[in-house]
């Protein structure tokens, strides 16, 4: 469905239910990772008039932005499909209620390093977050070349510090997402041998079952705005690559790098990404990364999203 047939959908959707969330005193916690759902709502101005509160929070990463909604901190918040699947497999009540998909992931090594692709790590150290996205691909472009999970040498760090590891040394590879990709191949003497735009990813708003029966409304007005974002960020690459550089204080390349590989593109809770979500659950499974045989319909509720219509 074009992308544009979407935000006609979502904006139908969020007139039909504003008059029900026009009370200031609403509150929508929300979480958020660097330069995502909120740079974008920013830098389109989709939040200026809404009528209830939105409190931010940010995180280096999927992880403890789960953690903080399995605590009850969060009603809501922005992760991928493969942190939602380690997630769910140890117990995290959330479901994803719109969806974006994605080509921001990649394998990234040291400029003068003899690697050319993932066969070249074997016995290798690459670093990653456990359960994240990085660690997706990873499995991926594994399983592509005909290799187990155990070829390589995993290291389990956080972004920054993988990308620091990196520099100095002590890893021969990192797999990772935007800005993360961009800034250590346009600022720290990196290049990308496996790309992940030959491995499409879901990004997901999530939202806990409790904000989904109490704040339900609300979050229909949200999911409608962040698809309008999306799609104005997809149609003004450089204007929103400008925004978001001083939002994030990223330089304006690296911002620009982001923007021009990630291509977030706003996508219906539907078949298509129950099948896409079902294949990063039986990757974890089928690695031993989860031990939970999930279905993906039990992690998506599609009553968020618009009925398509053309």
């Amino acid at each position: 469905m074009k992308t544009k047939s979407i935000i006609r959908l979502a904006l139908s959707l969020a007139l039909s239910v504003a008059a029900t969330v026009a009370s200031a005193q609403d509150v929508l916690r929300v979480g958020d990772q660097r330069g995502n759902a909120r740079a974008v709502m920013d830098a389109s101005g989709v939040l200026k008039d809404v009528p209830y509160q939105v409190e931010w929070s940010e995180f280096a990463n999927a992880a403890p932005l789960l953690e903080a909604l399995a605590a009850e901190a969060l009603d809501a918040g922005s992760v991928g499909d493969a942190p939602l699947t380690f997630a769910a497999a140890r117990g995290v009540k959330a479901k994803a209620i719109f969806a974006t998909k994605y080509e921001g992931n990649a394998i990234i090594v040291k400029n003068d390093a003899p690697y050319q692709g993932i066969k070249d790590l074997v016995r290798k150290k690459v670093a990653f977050v456990k359960g994240s996205a990085g660690h997706a691909l990873i499995l991926q472009s594994l399983k592509e070349a005909g290799l187990k999970e155990d070829a390589i040498t995993p290291v389990f760090l956080p972004p920054a510090e993988a990308t620091l590891a990196l520099t100095n040394g002590s890893v021969d590879a990192v797999s990772l997402w935007e800005p993360y990709i961009s800034f250590a191949t346009l600022k720290s003497g990196a290049r990308i041998i496996v790309d992940g735009k030959n491995y499409p990813s879901l990004s997901y708003f999530i939202a806990s079952e409790a904000a989904i029966e109490g704040k339900r409304d609300i979050l229909k007005d949200f999911v409608a705005r962040s698809a309008k974002a999306r799609a104005w960020g997809l149609e003004h690459p450089q204007e929103y690559s400008k925004i978001i550089a001083q939002l994030v204080k990223i330089p304006d390349d690296v911002a620009l790098g982001k923007q021009t590989r990630e291509r977030h593109a706003p996508q219906l809770i539907n078949a298509d990404v129950e099948k896409l979500q079902q294949s990063t659950i039986d990757l974890y499974y089928g690695a031993g990364i989860i031990d939970k045989k999930l279905k993906a319909s039990d992690l998506l509720d599609d009553s968020f999203s618009p009925k398509q219509t053309d």
